[in-house]
């Protein structure tokens, strides 16, 4: 049985071997000290700044504070002049039933609902900032990983060769040696690829003005440990959840929006003073009436009820119906927000707890296992007790249990990010 030497040690490699490679990793080394580089917080901080949709649900905020404005305001008085009776008043609407303290705390549960939902929005998208995050550390670890492996692997292809050549070895025993190193090209392109994308969702999130092209992502791929009960993680979710707060508040909008239309059943009364005057003081004849009749002089001041509409057919009945049947749906639509975030929570627990425990058996099982079936081989290889196929099948064993390695762990911190928010917990802590 011929001998090739192991990837694994890389005696008797050749300067002119190592010279491109260690040109290549001086030139991406360089260029990662040149490009900027985002951890997780630095993220989410220039996130939460610039994201366009956490800014519109800034300004909802804003606009259902004006809002309250508007529903706290008084009806203007109103300036009245008849010309042909030189008649002069000063009218005030006034509000009965309760219609404009029904309608300020109307104004300001709305309010509350827009601060809540602004607050599940950013739980959502920073959810999917911090998939993204993953995305791009994962494919960071993989891409390093495939780096590592195409040149090491490619020093024992080069090495194989210079044996060819020395005819220590047999062709068709070089040819899948070589013919290995298309898998290890293809892990390192997919890990590129994987990147880039990865890169293109943050500066989608983030915005591309807020991030520049070339930046890259810094932080460790690596278990978080999350130990918190699934009935503790519910009763959390229950007080943390903003949708929640959001029904929880509409139900109570609802209701003071009854509250407001069976205020609106009772009609407001105008009253106000006038001015009446009336003579001769215009001169002309006495058909040329410009502003008022002529005749003897007479002023008069009145204070009075204006008008007042009397609820005869018209009682609001229809708003008042309608509100109530809104109430209804409210309360309807608490409790199934309530059922969604206990469905969320054990849904998120149950793909958190199957990831946690696949991760463990990689941790202490799969990935000793398989470095030990490689230097196994590695070694009854050198020694002439294993085929170069045996060799190359625990070479591909093993890099292909480290790359699920890596997505396992990518899958753990994914679903930790899942649970954290569908408890309404700060994600990423």
């Amino acid at each position: 049985m011929n001998k090739v030497l192991s990837p694994v040690i890389r005696l008797r490699t050749s300067r002119k071997v190592l010279a491109p490679f260690a040109a290549g990793l001086f030139a991406i080394s360089s260029s990662a000290q040149q490009a900027s580089s985002y951890n997780w917080q630095q993220l989410n901080d220039v996130f939460v700044r610039s994201n366009p949709t956490l800014r519109a649900q800034e300004q909802s905020i804003i606009s259902n504070k004006a809002a309250e404005i508007t529903a706290a305001a008084r009806p203007n008085p109103a300036l009245q002049n008849d010309t042909t009776s030189a008649t002069i008043g000063i009218y005030q609407e006034f509000e009965v039933g309760g219609k404009r303290a029904a309608r300020i705390r109307s104004a300001k549960l709305a309010t509350q609902i827009s601060q809540t939902d602004a607050a599940d929005a950013r739980r959502t998208l920073t959810l999917n900032l911090r998939q993204a995050f993953i995305a791009a550390l994962q494919a960071k670890s993989d891409l390093q990983f495939a780096r590592d492996n195409l040149t090491n692997y490619q020093h024992t292809v080069d090495l194989n060769r210079e044996m060819l050549q020395a005819g220590e070895i047999a062709r068709a025993d070089f040819l899948r040696i070589q013919l290995q190193t298309l898998q290890f090209a293809t892990d390192l392109d997919d890990a590129t690829l994987a990147l880039e994308t990865a890169k293109a969702t943050l500066r989608g999130l983030l915005g591309p003005s807020n991030l520049p092209e070339d930046f890259d992502v810094s932080g460790e791929l690596k278990a978080e440990p999350f130990d918190t009960k699934l009935d503790d993680l519910r009763k959390l979710a229950l007080q943390n959840r903003p949708d929640l707060k959001s029904a929880e508040t509409g139900r109570l909008k609802a209701a003071a929006d009854v509250r407001v239309a069976q205020a609106n059943r009772w009609p407001d009364p105008t009253i106000g003073t006038s001015f009446l005057h009336t003579g001769n003081e215009v001169p002309g004849p006495q058909w040329f009436e410009p502003f008022y009749p002529k005749g003897s002089t007479s002023n008069a001041m009145g204070l009075g009820l204006a008008s007042i509409q009397i609820p005869i057919f018209n009682h609001n009945q229809g708003e008042i119906a309608r509100a109530k049947s809104e109430q209804l749906r409210a309360d309807f639509l608490a409790q199934a927000a309530q059922n969604q975030v206990i469905e969320d929570v054990d849904s998120a627990y149950a793909q958190f707890d199957s990831a946690r425990n696949r991760l463990s058996l990689y941790e202490k099982t799969f990935l000793a296992a398989a470095k030990e079936s490689l230097d196994i081989e590695d070694f009854s290889f050198h020694k002439g007790g294993a085929s170069v196929l045996d060799f190359l099948d625990a070479e591909r064993t093993y890099r292909a249990t480290q790359l699920a390695y890596h997505q396992q762990l990518a899958a753990y911190l994914d679903a930790l990010a899942q649970l954290q928010s569908a408890v309404g917990l700060d994600i990423g802590h």
